[in-house]
């Protein structure tokens, strides 16, 4: 009886020291996955920065064409303002007669 308990307490024992090895390599494991998500966290971090700088100055790139747009816009509608400008309305019936005119012509030219 002796020697089978003596050998369980030497189980036991190599069992604990097994386990205290895996706790001790999780642990390791763990640590490194938390340094691993640190190291991450900050790459992602300068990455959004760098991705918002990038973004404000396509915003700000964007903004001045649209200033320079609207300028060219002013200087177009500055220069038109003392010619006549042309309706819709007067566009359609002007088309329409060159049109009716037009066909008109070709019917008695081929006639």
């Amino acid at each position: 009886m002796t020697q089978s308990t003596d050998r369980d307490i030497q189980e036991i024992n190599n069992a604990v020291d097994a386990n205290s090895r895996a706790i001790d390599a999780n642990s390791k494991a763990i640590a490194d996955l938390t340094a691993s998500i640190a190291g991450l966290r900050e790459e992602m971090r300068v990455g959004f920065t760098k991705a918002e700088g990038q973004i404000n100055n396509v915003e700000t790139k964007l903004d001045a064409k649209i200033d320079v747009v609207r300028g060219e816009l002013r200087v177009i509608d500055v220069k038109s303002e003392g010619r006549n400008r042309i309706g819709f309305w007067s566009l359609l019936v002007r088309g329409t007669a060159i049109v009716v005119l037009g066909g008109l012509f070709v019917v008695f030219l081929f006639s």
